[in-house]
């Protein structure tokens, strides 16, 4: 990080070399023509209309000379909005008015002095004038009076708004240099010329128009090999130009680098960002379908199949994974996780974004002003909004999204998004998974004699021996019937209460004294249950959460004991809860484990089992009876076993030595960040001293929360940045023992026994499975494991796998200590593989193979990115206007249909009613707006300017078109031409009116201030992306990879934490390394709360919502960046070192240097005083060598080698200098 006077020092050494600098160190435009005026959406132009408008022609149009003044004066109280209408008139409808009103007439057409608009715009008497002073509104000027005046006089004659007609191909006009026009486009340019009495410009040099045309088209300039050739192919083949534009369309490196370059605005269009933007503004991953928007213009996909894949892909027949990710166009919207908000408000705000962006994107229109009422200037009534609000209001999506620590995730609905070399080794590794499972599968010869043997030898072991059990009472707590079935179990019929008690009273005759030790509980499939599972609610769910048992004497019932659990085990547990089996034996042992064991019915069929072993033997000579107690009591109702069979058995001591540890849930708590990453390891903030997993516990205003992410042998990821975080479970120990797991982790681990630490590793590295193997000693009893996690900055994850002990049984090999007759078909497979894993050397190969691929599976499959797409409800939401616009104020009298606005027309009766209808309507031939829309964005990209140059807004508040035959000409042939956007921007960039010079000419300004007649191209500063990625590949640094993740380069430190939310997974910027700090720019990381200040500095958006153009704006702040911004100056070095590895004296160099970094030649006066600047700056770090070391470190790009640094430093300051000047970062 830079010191604050090194920042200043660089600057001051800039700023001097600015003032014996005769290059414009500007960042505006310097002698360019158009300026920097931009005509903001709601301010129509009507001062200066420029040539062949009402002043040149004669003749008043209604669109275009007088719309815009009612439009800005009248509207408002006179327009659309009929809730806003005073007088009932309208001044938008022609019959409105002229109808007479109490005898007077608004308008009478060809008499301005029997007209009360005339009266009411000139008259001094304030009661009377309009607009009145109440209002806001700016009186007429004598200009626009006078034009009302003459469109009056004239007949007043209305005319449909022109960008709500259909285009129609005009011929290209006759003008007065055929010759200098290349195609039609000029034609119609050299035609409004020809009104003006202009002459357009000469063509620009050659080295002028090749770096334009490598900015507009890839946005990096040409190299100095390139200009060389394509000087050499100018001087002999008029074609050369022409063949260079094609390459840049369609060959390599070029055509990836348009299609970057391309992707910038249309990220822009579509409110890309890698963060949700509200509240904790979390990171999310969509970034697929910005590499699939690459994709899409990497192949010069048909703009209408680009449209209609982004709005509806997901509704396509049979839709690939391609259409469904494009679909992601709508949900780079902003969302919230902020607790407490109302989930159906956002719910309203999302479907509300989703209008809005395709409104501005593809019709130009502000449709959101209908959203509380009739849009005040254009024809779009509030249903109408809400018929295109009911296309984006089904998506299944909650309204609040969960906080989540991973910045990584897709929020759904999302979808999983294999590249095909991913999708290629997923095929290869589940058909190799699929032929080692089936050879599995095959038993060994003598493997069920060797079976046998195992299941003998085990019985003699454990002494596990099932007594006959008798159920003698059953009863429900609340009213339920049990009745006791032929096999022993007890069916649960009648009433279905919320929650229940059952109690079970169980003979078992014949027992000795502390002859038991174990009972199994099955819950067995009946027929009478819902969808014939084991529980009676309605999905088939059940969850237990308590037992007890009370042992008494037959022979003398007065001798009586409670029975104390000390392990257990159930065959099948759900994970998206804490939802373990010790929570039904233990449920009051530990704070916060009342959930019980929940048995996943609803989702795996089949019966389940569970054992529970008592602290110490149990039961009286003559027989003992058992009162057992099942516990319903969950939050969830009904949840209740159906059909049970409780049996009860003895089992030897020496039995429990093979049992393993019955493991508890895993839980979470954190991330605690640090400051200082090398106390990080140190860092004490409570759990490490955790004897129970207490979630009433409280750590720094944290608490332990269940965690289903986490597994055996699953990799789990946590929180970017210098944190701490806490992964607990608790242990049930039936015997002391060693226990040993494999672990991984980022960066390093420490592992505690209830509160004393028994492993530690501190180091740094990412995460990887089985990176160390702890052996921990366990006592028995119930012990609690806290594992922490040590991240110094970068990601964070955890891995664990508990290792096969010997003597042990695995934990679906316990399954053979059931009674035989709880070992039904499916879960004796079970039970039959386990035992071969664990005991069948030729099954144990094959598994490990199995298991390798599954590894490899595993990594390949996390490797693959989610990404956010839409996905429609089975039906859709019904819709009602929503009065002012309120989520909650849905006016049920006015229900609406899915459709377009009226002023637009209607969907074909054939169209879909959805999505898919939308998008294949945007790009039909009776929508006149979405082709003109396109055009001109396109238009703008190259010329600075739309031909309408309010290119968000082509409504009624819309600038007139400069050109609006031109406009027509191109949205038609654009349309025509199979929505080819290549062939429509190769037509515009080989025209005479893109090649010419952007020189100005007195003649020009003299008519034509503003240049929107185009007598000369319009120079304009390069856009924020342009600005720093061509700094890059000036010096040599750029790293072109097309795609991928988003990168974190160069930014001041802090600044993310100054804006962020403690808990906030984005709220520590961990720079990136290596070849991430030398993307393009469009691959960087785009936190909503927080930009990159750098692009935002040059007039990037924060791209929360829509953005259609960028308003340029010059400022101090931009010069101090070029100046001192690290990748900057780091660029600025890269181009000294590339200088200082040519051969040749000074001149040679600083010619090469200049040429470099402007395409141009040095001339001898510029190359004098760079000469002289780079005197003085090596005078400078000759005389302080520490001054140069300081300014060489900075940045991450290694350093020549052999170069003095004074050398390297000085002309590191010029090539600084350089990079900064019009010359540069403008495109003339």
């Amino acid at each position: 990080m830079r010191s604050r006077s090194r920042i200043l020092s660089l600057g001051a050494l800039a700023m001097a070399v600015s003032v014996a600098w005769p290059l414009s160190l500007s960042l505006g435009w310097r002698g360019g023509g158009g300026g920097n005026g931009v005509a903001h959406a709601g301010t129509p132009i009507v001062a200066d209309r420029g040539a062949g408008t009402a002043k040149a022609s004669g003749r008043v149009r209604y669109d275009r000379d007088v719309r815009p003044i009612l439009s800005d004066r009248c509207f408002l109280c006179h327009g659309p909005d009929e809730a806003k209408r005073m007088a009932g008139l309208r001044l938008d409808d022609p019959a409105s008015a002229t109808a007479e009103r109490e005898g007077r007439h608004a308008i009478v057409p060809g008499d301005p002095q029997a007209s009360e608009l005339w009266r009411r715009i000139t008259t001094h008497v304030a009661e009377d004038a309009m607009p009145p002073a109440a209002s806001g509104k700016r009186s007429l000027s004598a200009e626009e009076q006078a034009l009302l005046r003459k469109w009056i006089e004239q007949g007043a004659e209305y005319e449909p708004h022109w960008s709500f007609v259909p285009p129609v191909r005009p011929e290209p006009p006759v003008v007065s240099d055929p010759a200098w026009c290349r195609n039609p486009i000029d034609r119609f340019v050299l035609a409004r010329l020809d009104e003006a009495g202009l002459r357009p410009g000469p063509e620009a040099p050659p080295e002028t128009l090749l770096r334009r045309v490598f900015l507009d088209l890839t946005g990096l300039p040409p190299t100095e090999e390139e200009i060389a050739a394509y000087l050499a192919d100018e001087r002999d083949d008029p074609a050369a130009y022409e063949r260079w534009v094609d390459r840049l369309l369609t060959e390599e490196p070029y055509r990836t680098r348009y299609a970057e370059n391309m992707a910038v605005p249309w990220l822009d269009h579509a409110r890309y960002a890698d963060t949700c933007g509200i509240h904790m503004d979390a990171g999310r991953s969509i970034w697929p379908w910005r590499d699939w928007v690459l994709d899409a213009y990497r192949r010069n996909m048909p703009f209408d199949q680009f449209v209609v894949e982004q709005i509806a892909g997901d509704l396509l027949p049979d839709a690939t994974q391609s259409q469904r990710v494009a679909s992601g166009f709508n949900r780079n919207h902003v969302t919230t996780d902020e607790g407490g908000v109302i989930a159906e408000e956002y719910l309203v705000e999302y479907a509300v974004d989703r209008v809005n962006t395709t409104g501005a994107v593809f019709l130009g229109l502000t449709v959101g002003c209908a959203r509380c009422h009739d849009h005040k200037f254009d024809p779009i009534p509030t249903e109408d909004f809400y018929r295109l609000y009911a296309f984006f209001n089904s998506n299944d999506e909650p309204g609040l999204y969960s906080q989540t620590q991973d910045a990584k995730r897709a929020f759904e609905p999302f979808m999983t998004a294999p590249s095909p070399e991913q999708a290629a080794k997923l095929d290869a590794l589940l058909a190799s998974a699929a032929a080692i499972e089936a050879e599995r599968a095959a038993p060994a010869p003598g493997e069920d004699v060797v079976k046998q043997a195992f299941l003998d030898d085990l019985a003699k072991q454990t002494g596990v021996a099932w007594r006959p059990t008798t159920v003698v009472e059953a009863h429900s707590a609340e009213g339920a019937t049990l009745a006791v079935q032929p096999d022993g179990s007890v069916l649960v019929s009648g009433t279905n209460p919320e929650r229940d008690d059952h109690t079970l009273v169980l003979r078992i005759p014949g027992s000795t004294e502390d002859g038991l030790r174990v009972l199994s509980l099955e819950a067995i499939r009946d027929a009478s249950l819902p969808e014939g599972r084991v529980g009676r609610a309605p999905n088939g769910n059940a969850v237990l959460t308590g037992i007890s048992v009370e042992a008494a004497s037959i022979a003398d019932p007065t001798r009586r004991r409670h029975v104390d659990f000390a392990w257990g085990w159930a065959d099948i547990e759900q994970t998206n809860g804490d939802y373990k089996v010790v929570n039904a034996m233990l449920s009051d042992s530990t704070v916060g484990t009342a959930a019980g064991w929940a048995v996943d019915a609803h989702n795996q069929p089949g019966n389940r089992h569970a054992l529970f072993v008592a602290r110490e033997p149990f039961g009286y000579e003559g027989g003992t009876e058992l009162s057992v107690r099942l516990e319903y009591r969950s939050v969830y109702s009904q949840h209740v076993f159906g059909r049970v069979r409780v049996t009860a058995g003895s089992m030897q001591e020496a039995a429990l030595a093979r049992l393993p540890a019955a493991a508890g849930s895993w839980f979470h708590v954190g991330p605690f960040p640090e400051d200082d990453r090398s106390a990080v390891y140190d860092a004490v903030n409570g759990p490490e001293s955790a004897v129970a997993i207490d979630l009433a516990a409280d750590f720094k205003g944290k608490r332990w929360m269940h965690d289903q992410r986490i597994a055996e042998a699953v990799p789990v990821s946590f929180a970017d940045g210098v944190n701490v975080e806490y992964v607990g479970r608790r242990l049930l120990v039936p015997t002391p023992r060693m226990l040993d797991v494999s672990l991984g982790s980022d960066d390093g681990i420490r592992v505690f026994r209830n509160g004393v630490e028994v492993f530690g590793r501190k180091v740094e590295r990412g995460l990887a499975p089985d990176q160390d193997r702890a052996s921990i000693e366990l006592p028995a009893g119930e012990q609690t494991l806290v594992f922490k996690i040590v991240n110094t900055g970068g990601a964070s994850g955890f891995f664990h796998r508990t290792l096969p002990a010997e003597n042990v049984l695995d934990h679906d090999v316990v399954g053979m200590l059931l009674p035989p007759a709880a070992l039904d078909g499916a879960f004796a497979d079970r039970v039959d593989r386990a035992w071969r894993t664990q005991f069948s050397p030729r099954y144990r190969e094959l598994t490990a193979r199995l298991e390798a691929v599954r590894s490899e599976l595993a990594k390949v499959e996390a490797s693959i990115p989610k990404t956010m797409v839409m996905k429609e409800l089975p039906e859709p939401r019904p819709t009602f206007v929503l009065a002012r616009g309120q989520y909650d104020h849905a006016d049920t009298s006015r229900p609406v249909e899915r459709g377009i606005p009226a002023a637009l027309g209607t969907l074909a009766d054939d169209a879909p009613r959805n999505r898919l209808g939308l998008a294949e309507w945007l790009v039909g031939d009776t929508n006149p707006l979405t082709a003109r829309v396109t055009v001109n964005r396109l238009w703008e990209q190259f010329f600075g300017h739309g031909i309408v140059r309010t290119s968000e807004d082509f409504g009624y508040q819309g600038e007139w078109p400069t050109h609006p035959e031109l406009l027509d000409w191109m949205a038609i042939e654009f349309r025509d031409g199979g929505w080819d956007q290549q062939a429509l921007i190769r037509t515009i960039v080989t025209s005479s009116t893109y090649r010419q010079s952007s020189r100005q000419r007195p003649e020009a300004l003299a008519v034509d201030p503003d240049n929107r007649l185009l007598a000369y191209f319009p120079r304009q500063r390069l856009t924020a992306e342009e600005i720093r990625d061509q700094a890059l590949y000036i010096g040599g640094l750029l790293v072109e990879r097309l795609g991928g993740p988003s990168v974190k380069p160069y930014q001041p430190e802090g600044l993310w934490r100054e804006i962020a939310m403690i808990q906030s997974n984005t709220r520590e910027y961990v720079r990136g390394m290596g070849e991430d700090l030398w993307r393009r720019s469009l691959y960087t990381y785009w936190k909503r709360a927080a930009p990159p200040p750098s692009m935002l500095t040059f007039d990037a958006p924060t791209r929360e919502f829509c953005t259609i153009r960028r308003i340029p704006t010059n400022t101090p702040l931009q010069a101090l960046v070029l100046w001192n911004d690290v990748q900057f100056v780091e660029a600025a070095r890269g181009a000294a070192g590339w200088v200082l590895a040519r051969a040749g004296d000074d001149g040679d160099r600083l010619t090469a240097l200049y040429r470099r970094c402007t395409a141009r030649a040095l001339d001898a006066e510029r190359a004098a005083l760079m000469l002289a600047a780079l005197d003085d700056f090596r005078a400078r770090y000759n005389a302080d060598p520490d001054a140069a070391a300081k300014l060489l470190a900075l940045g991450e790009a290694p350093l020549p080698e052999g170069v003095p640094p004074a050398e390297l430093a000085a002309w590191t300051m010029l090539a600084n200098a350089l990079l900064s000047t019009d010359a540069v970062i403008v495109k003339n």
